[in-house]
């Protein structure tokens, strides 16, 4: 069959100028090594000198080939001769071995790339490896976000993270480098057949194009389509989700509100907005089949990747999934900071007019057992403490994990609540004050 590839070259230099640095900007290139990223580092020196930005590089050493460390040390000393800064970040990958050798390796090494102090980072991502990624990802059954492959330009960090050579063919840059006579390593694994991104490349899309040649640039075209489709997605949750999403809660009417498919697409916009991973499809109808048929006030306890989807008064809340030792109690001698890790929060005390005296010491904390009442007025009664919890708005799995302050068997301070009044002194005393830790609690509960 005649080749009916086009004769028309990307011209890569021209792909990476049009990257948007100015001078003074921080552009740091994932330099593997490779081909590719060999080639991305000398087109981005040269511009580097032309436009004034400040260029460096990160290498990710993920120790998997025992020629990972002639690797780090290729990218050292290529960047020396160049006189562009590089650093070598060294990964831990056994944490992430659930998820196959591949993902392993690719997860540590985007987490090194969070990390990175830069406008932007540059990765050497080319139109090969979007064919490849987007044949991965069909086979994988994913939905539209994960068929629109890899993006030109997205967030990372603190910075923006861009593939300037998306457009560009593997053979283009291949070509490239062979008129300049430049060096580069190669990894041994990317021959292996047994990692499926390696048997699409080398036994799979070699068939395809014998039939169909420019399969790569389709498939790639393709991936564009399903991003824009993507987008489009996202804007219509964006326009479900307001009103609905608030606090990083999801309220319940609004996925009775609308149609199936838009439901879905609005739980995986809140899903993604608080940070959990996303769920299955599958996973997703379960969801949304529980939620759309619950009450407001339905305990349920939807679990999904350490976390759990519970109501409350018409609102869905994700909240980490927390045991609490039976019978759990932290001593709090004095007044003094104490980081209680179980309940994911710190217990701090303030000076305060009409606070706790300090000679009451030693207190302690519990956690919830049922039973408890606390008095709020002088000469008031106790209340039961479940009534003061629903007077509050707080919820039923919220209130387990509050620290309860004990003096002997007397409840005298609940965060959120208030304090027994017979704890107070006369003059300045100390106000205790509940800080949960950001990363692993709703809204901050304290003291009214």
């Amino acid at each position: 069959m005649a080749n009916s590839r086009k004769s028309s070259r990307v011209d890569l230099s021209l792909l990476v100028a049009s990257l948007p640095a100015s001078q003074g900007d921080r552009v740091v290139l994932g330099l593997s090594g490779g081909l590719d990223s060999v080639v991305l580092l000398h087109i981005l020196r040269d511009l580097s000198i032309q436009v004034g930005f400040s260029l460096s590089c990160v290498h990710v050493h993920h120790g998997i080939s025992r020629n990972a460390g002639c690797w780090a040390k290729f990218c050292e000393d290529l960047c020396n001769s160049l006189d562009v800064p590089i650093l070598v970040e060294q990964v831990d990958i056994s944490p992430h071995l659930e998820f196959g050798l591949e993902a392993a390796a690719r997860i540590a090494r985007y987490e090194v790339f969070g990390r990175v102090n830069a406008d932007l980072l540059v990765l050497a991502h080319h139109r090969d490896d979007q064919a490849e990624t987007l044949l991965l990802q069909l086979l994988r059954g994913a939905g539209v976000k994960g068929l629109s492959a890899m993006g030109e330009a997205t967030s990372c960090g603190k910075g923006r993270l861009v593939r300037p050579l998306l457009r560009a063919s593997r053979r283009e840059i291949e070509e490239y480098a062979k008129s300049r006579n430049l060096s580069w390593v190669d990894d041994e694994s990317n021959q292996d057949p047994r990692f499926d991104r390696n048997f699409l490349r080398h036994e799979v899309l070699p068939l395809i194009a014998n039939r169909y040649p420019s399969c790569r640039e389709t498939l790639a075209r393709a991936s564009a389509h399903f991003r824009e489709a993507c987008e489009l997605m996202e804007d219509l949750a964006r326009i479900d989700a307001s009103g609905a999403i608030e606090a990083g809660r999801l309220k319940m009417d609004a996925l009775a509100g609308i149609s199936r498919a838009r439901a879905k697409n609005l739980m995986r916009h809140y899903l993604g907005s608080i940070g959990v991973r996303m769920p299955s499809a599958a996973r997703i109808e379960e969801m949304l089949k529980q939620l759309k048929t619950a009450r407001p006030d339905a305990s349920i306890a939807i679990r999904h990747d350490g976390m759990e989807m519970r109501c409350y008064r018409g609102w869905v809340h994700v909240v980490p999934e927390k045991e609490i030792p039976e019978g759990f109690e932290v001593p709090i001698p004095r007044p003094v900071p104490v980081e209680i890790p179980e309940l994911s929060g710190l217990l701090h005390f303030e000076a305060a007019e009409g606070g706790i005296d300090p000679g009451q010491f030693p207190f302690a904390v519990r956690t919830r057992r049922g039973g408890e009442h606390l008095r709020l007025h002088p000469g008031g009664p106790a209340r039961s403490l479940k009534n003061l919890f629903q007077e509050s708005g707080i919820p039923p799995w919220q209130r387990k994990l509050l620290p309860l302050l004990f003096r002997g068997d007397r409840l005298v301070w609940v965060p959120g609540i208030g304090m027994d009044p017979g704890c107070r002194t006369m003059g300045v005393g100390v106000l205790p004050v509940w800080k949960p830790f950001p990363a692993e609690s709703e809204t901050l509960l304290v003291e009214p």
